[in-house]
């Protein structure tokens, strides 16, 4: 099987989420050179860089944990070196003075404004049972079982239609 017909590990909203985070890393980066000058643009890159990859490596474990495929326990691993890599290089960064904790800050925001974005305007989860289907329920379905008279629902209750 070539690069190309192989499955990507992150399902379609991971990666719109993954996208929205990059574009507003650019987005954020353009705008604190032109607004800040370019020790701040420079800061709020380097937390612009690290958003993305933050959120790759937390999909990467989070997918590792959920799919209970093989050992879980090199992820666990992963995700406490993750952790300590990220803390350990942003104290790195403002111990030298490369950038400031603002512009770390403001360029990290990408990761929650991008989330949002992609979320919002990206690729929508695909449905777990196809239209139709009797096992397909909504919050707006009415209940199968009265649960207060801990019952089956009768269909001509009128208590239970929506």
């Amino acid at each position: 099987m070539s690069d190309a017909e192989k499955p990507s590990k992150l399902d379609a909203p991971m990666r719109g989420a993954l996208a929205g985070v990059i574009g507003s890393a650019v987005v954020l980066t353009i705008g604190s050179f032109a607004l800040g000058g370019p020790r701040f643009g420079i800061g709020v890159a380097i937390g612009g860089a690290l958003a993305p990859v933050n959120l790759w490596v937390f999909a990467q474990v989070g997918e590792a944990f959920l799919s209970r495929r093989g050992n879980t326990a090199p992820w666990a691993v992963i995700a406490t070196l993750k952790l300590a890599l990220l803390l350990g290089g942003v104290w790195l960064i403002l111990r030298s003075g490369i950038a400031s904790g603002l512009s770390l800050i403001v360029g990290y925001g990408a990761l929650p404004i991008g989330i949002t974005v992609g979320t919002l305007f990206g690729p929508k989860p695909p449905d777990d049972f196809p239209e139709g289907d009797p096992k397909r329920r909504s919050f707006g379905d009415a209940p199968r079982k009265d649960v207060l008279k801990a019952r089956p629902a009768d269909e001509g209750d009128p208590s239970n239609e929506p």
